[in-house]
Parts: C-alpha cells; structure tokens; sequence
C-alpha cells in the first residue's frame, strides 16, 4: 500500500520539475560518454558530474571503478548512491552512464551532443538511452527529498558504465567485487528497454551471440582478377548462405517480441581503400538473438560449417569468433515482488495494466539474473535508441519517475 497523500504531493512536484529535467538531459548530452571500444573518452566526465550533483543533494555516493589501461589510473567509474529508507531492504535502480556513437552525422538535424527541445520531445545520443531511465530515477528520488518523505526501502541508485559492450567494465564488475551490495530480497529495476505506453515488464531474454567472421583470400589489382581471390564477393555470398539460420533454428515463443530467433549481419570493417584493387582480407559481423532452448555452441557451428561452405567455393579461408556470447539466464518470475510492484505503479500513473514478457535485445537485466537476482526491465519507450535523432518524451520522462516514486513509497511490495 501507498500513502496516496504523499504519493499524489510527489506527483505533483515530478510534473512541476520539467524544466528540472530538460536542464539535467542538457548536461547529460553535452557530456560525451562513449566507450572506448567504440572509440571514445569513456564516461569519467560524465560520472564526475553526477558525483558532485549527488554529493549536493546530501546523497552518499560511493564510486567502485573498474581498471581499464586505456583510460588512464581512474578507470570505468561505477557510482552507487544511497537514499537510506524505513528498513534497510532495498529497491534499486540501474543506469548506464554510456552511450553508442552518434554514427552518421549527416542523419542528424542537430549536434548529437546538443540537446535540443521541439515540445514534449527531448533530442540528442543517450536522450532515450539510457538518460531516460536515470534522469528518471535521479528526479524520483530528488522529489523524496524535497518533500521531506523517507522511501520504505532505502534506494540503491546504480550508475554503471560498459552497458553498450558488454557490461564487464559496469554491472560485471560490480557483481564481483561488491556482490554482497545485492540480495535477492531487493527490488531491482533496470530502466532500460520497454514499450512506447509503459504496459511492457521484461522479465526473460534471448541469448545474446556477436560473431565476427573473417575471410581471407589474395589481392590483386582488379583489372587481373584471376591473380587474386576476392573476399567481398565470398562475403556477399556468406552473408546470403546465413539467411537460412532462422529456418534451422525455427522455434517460436510467443513470450518473446519477435517470437522467433534472429540472425542479422550488422557491422563490416574497411577493407581496400581504392576502387581498383580487389580485396584480399574482408571482416563483417553477425548479431545473434537466440531462444533460449537452443544452445549458443550450436549456433557458432552451424553459422562456421555454412559460412566454410561458401567460403571454399571462392577459394578464400574463413574464422568464425565469438566477440560475445551470453547465454539467456533463467527469467524473472511474473510473480516476483518487483514485478508486482511495478505493475502497481504503472496502473497508479498510467491507469493501465502492465504484462511481464521476453525480448529479442539484451540488457544488463540478464547479469543480474545469471547472479540468482530477480531483476524486472521497465521504462516507457519513444523506441529511438541507437538512431540519428534520437529522443525521449517529457511526458513519459515525469510519467516513469512517478512510477519510481511510487515503488519507492510502497509500504508492501
């Protein structure tokens, strides 16, 4: 149960607090928060100013860096700030402080790392993801202490860095040096993925594979073909032999958004760079959403034997890698406390149920889920993540933090 007084006193501060939001999206944007793997200067900046806005709340932050060599002695920052409640079970939020490149700039009305205001809609790389879900959490929590309310549970808010990549500089690292900060009596919530009206709890993933594959044959200059082997021609082809994938692998469960696996070439690295040499080395990426009945090694080797196949009737080797592979782990019961809670929540603000179910993506829910912590994936989507010009809405940035608030006011969950 809720004290409906003090939840409605919060409502109604979150919905004055748009202009709080815009200003702290604004400061988010501007400070560039890419990783190193896709070629940035990591989230230290942007860590090092929400450490001071915290600190200024009166909040204790505790800061838990995972080393990176690339990135100097201050590492992968990890923030974890505290709201102390009525008992001393916690309700927990999860962010991420990193984001994806801006890719194309050409695509983009306006500077990616400049917010910019058209109405209710927020633009800008990392508007959606992930500073939806921790400007969110940050304004639910800032409303609790402005009005002088103690949340039940005390209020773990977890800033992590890595999420784009793998989560190994964030949440990994985390779980293995500080894994007694988690029970699996918390609440956990990762607002991170979810549906454009806020009905949607993930509470089961695919399994996640990335491959890179590799041929290899002779260049040669293009006008003697026949003194070389070109790999952007095998290339093509492999790429065409794995659309059989979703046929071999053609089981469906309607828990999941699409219901079936998916087997997708994404990313190809440069290979020549003028037009009249043919290339002799090509290296493109498979992105794999795998049930979880089907095992990840079964997988890698039928995408190895139908790629060789190919590959060896062009005359050019082939590897098949494993950039990352993470095996769905065992889903969130529907059941689950924070599951109920959220449901209460999202019908408290948006007057609407809320039914748990799978994805296709991967969060760092599933680091949580493989550690034994029943964890819930909850946030109202404008469903721009990744794209050129992306956005969030105002309206469902207050609407979620109200739900927050909600949860973390909760007297039984």
């Amino acid at each position: 149960m809720v004290n409906m007084g003090h939840f409605q006193r919060v409502r109604e501060h979150l919905e004055g607090a748009r202009q709080e939001m815009i200003d702290l999206q604004r400061e988010l944007v501007a400070r560039v928060a890419v990783g190193p793997d896709n070629g940035g200067p990591g989230e230290g900046e942007k860590a090092k100013f929400l450490l001071t806005l915290l600190q200024s709340w009166g909040l204790r932050v505790d800061n838990y860096p995972a080393p990176d060599d690339r990135l100097g002695p201050d590492g992968r920052p990890n923030l974890v700030a505290w709201l102390p409640g009525q008992k001393a079970e916690k309700v927990w939020v999860l962010s991420h402080l990193d984001v994806v490149p801006p890719g194309d700039l050409s695509l983009w009305h306006s500077d990616p790392f400049t917010l910019r205001v058209e109405g209710e809609r927020l633009y800008g790389r990392g508007t959606e993801d992930n500073h939806h879900g921790l400007v969110a959490s940050l304004m639910a929590v800032k409303a609790l202490l402005a009005l002088n309310l103690t949340p039940i549970r005390t209020v773990g808010l977890a800033l992590v860095s890595d999420e784009e990549t793998g989560s190994q500089k964030g949440l990994g690292h985390l779980l293995r040096i500080k894994r007694e900060l988690f029970s699996d009596r918390d609440l956990i919530i990762v607002p991170d993925a979810g549906n454009s009206d806020g009905t949607m709890i993930e509470v089961a993933e695919k399994s996640l594979l990335w491959l890179r594959l590799t041929l290899q044959g002779q260049q040669c200059h293009a006008s003697r073909p026949q003194s070389g082997k070109n790999t952007l021609r095998a290339c093509g082809h492999v790429i065409v032999a794995l659309e059989a994938l979703p046929q071999e692998f053609s089981h469906q469960d309607p828990l999941f958004q699409p219901p079936h696996s998916t087997f997708e070439p994404t990313m190809k690295e440069a290979n020549v760079p003028n037009i009249n040499t043919i290339p002799g080395r090509d290296v493109f990426y498979l992105d794999c959403r795998v049930l979880p009945q089907y095992d990840l090694k079964q997988v890698i080797d039928r995408v190895t034997v139908l790629a060789q196949e190919t590959a060896q009737r062009f005359g050019v080797a082939l590897t098949v890698e494993a950039v990352q592979a993470l095996e769905s782990p065992p889903p969130t019961s529907p059941e689950a406390p924070v599951v109920k809670a959220l449901q209460r929540g999202v019908r408290a603000v948006y007057r609407r149920p809320a039914i748990p179910q799978g994805i296709g993506g991967g969060t760092v829910a599933a680091l949580f889920r493989q550690a034994g912590l029943p964890a819930a994936v909850w946030m109202t989507v404008s469903d721009t993540a990744h794209q050129p010009n992306e956005f969030t809405s105002l309206n469902k940035l207050v609407g979620d933090a109200q739900v927050l608030a909600h949860v973390f006011l909760e007297q039984e969950s």
